[in-house]
């Protein structure tokens, strides 16, 4: 009997090692996340027609990073960012992604390419369960609703409204000839329907448009159309090289309008290189930018020049911090730190879900307007603050504070 009885024990104990020894590790069952490390993709272009927009992204994302893993990490883990170049292109982004999941196995993605590239994988990212924190400045990210794709600033829609809202309450109707300029891609096309709402809202007429694309280094005929118009407002929603020659071609004949752009065009190198072609240039900017105080700026420059001791300003911010995609990489970076954080120590791809959707009315120090997501809210914000071209200093003034759109 006694022997039966330790006979069973010994097969009890076998069965439970048997099971114990079947279950996963927690490394094994979370898709990203170990014991001391949480792999986060990154998908951006480095060497195409938006790179000298989506480099320093890259810079703020290594810094911010670097910052945090020294402080401890998150729970004890180390962020391991992986980089991959889409080059602003669809199949590159749609390579990278496949890359980044099934290969890397990262928990999040930060930035996800562009407006088109992102789009194209909406449906890919909802199946597969992956936290993006997006570049994309188009509506579609947030609208309509989708679990997994979350904007980290404003969206097109808003900075659109802001500028119809200022036309209309700083320029006689009756003087007003406006046009849109823009990119012929996902990121200018999705605003145009905003445009004409906003419009007719105030009862006011687009006379014009024309497209210049990102990459584009002569907009000589588009400018040379305008001026045969007397468009004397421009709304200009195109970036990178392309809105820099539109300056640039606007000061070569003499075309002196307003423009008024979102933050793609505000970066300083529109004012160091097109020089007087910036000096009515205005617009929307969604984060704030090297040179503003701000609290939240003041944590970013202090800890960006503690890794780039060598780079003092305004060096450092003519290379990086200037471009507001800095700025707005910093942003990112930070919101998915603070979702992490309130996923607490069980953290996967749904707890980091549950962990951003708690973040509501939080203050960064000034580097954008309050954030908040939900359940059903994937837009941390719609704010916007407007900026003006400073020609003698080389840089964007801020004119007001946090603002949203009146109508």
């Amino acid at each position: 009997m006694k022997m039966r009885y330790v006979f069973l024990r010994m097969i009890a104990l076998v069965s439970i090692i048997i099971i114990l020894g079947s279950i996963p590790s927690y490394a094994e069952e979370v898709r990203g996340v170990t014991d001391d490390t949480i792999k986060v993709g990154v998908v951006l272009d480095m060497t195409g027609a938006a790179s000298n927009l989506l480099i320093p992204c890259w810079e703020s994302y290594k810094s911010y990073f670097r910052y945090v893993n020294e402080q401890g990490g998150i729970y004890g883990r180390k962020v391991k960012l992986i980089l991959e170049d889409d080059r602003y292109t669809i199949p590159l982004s749609v390579a990278a992604y496949k890359k980044l999941v099934f290969k890397d196995k990262v928990l999040a993605i930060l930035f996800m390419g562009g407006s088109g590239p992102h789009k194209t994988l909406y449906s890919k990212i909802e199946k597969d369960k992956v936290p993006v924190i997006s570049g994309s400045w188009s509506y579609h990210v947030s609208r309509p609703f989708k679990r997994y794709s979350f904007q980290p600033t404003n969206d097109n829609i808003d900075e659109i409204k802001m500028m119809v809202d200022y036309i209309a309450n700083n320029v006689k109707k009756e003087g007003l000839r406006l046009a849109y300029v823009y990119a012929d891609n996902e990121a200018g096309k999705s605003g145009m329907e905003q445009l004409k709402e906003s419009l007719k809202h105030y009862g006011l007429e687009l006379l014009s448009k024309e497209v210049v694309g990102f990459g584009d280094i002569d907009a000589g005929s588009q400018i040379l159309t305008l001026r045969k118009d007397k468009i004397n407002y421009v709304i200009s929603t195109t970036a990178v090289r392309g809105a820099i020659t539109l300056l640039k071609d606007a000061r070569k004949y003499g075309f002196t309008p307003t423009f008024m752009s979102s933050f793609h065009l505000m970066a300083e190198d529109s004012i160091r290189i097109t020089k007087e072609g910036a000096r009515n240039l205005m617009g929307v900017s969604t984060v704030s930018s090297w040179y503003d105080t701000d609290p939240g700026i003041a944590k970013m420059k202090e800890v960006t020049l503690r890794y780039h001791p060598e780079s003092k300003e305004p060096k450092y911010a003519e290379e990086f911090g200037s471009n507001r995609y800095y700025t707005k990489g910093w942003l990112a970076a930070l919101i998915l730190a603070e979702g992490a954080k309130r996923a607490g120590k069980d953290l996967n791809h749904e707890t980091l879900v549950a962990g951003l959707e708690k973040i509501r009315n939080f203050d960064t120090g000034g580097l954008t307007g309050p954030i908040s997501y939900g359940p059903n809210r994937r837009k941390a914000n719609d704010c916007g603050r407007f900026c003006k071209a400073d020609v003698e200093k080389e840089r964007f003034v801020a004119i007001s504070g946090w603002l949203r759109p009146a109508h």
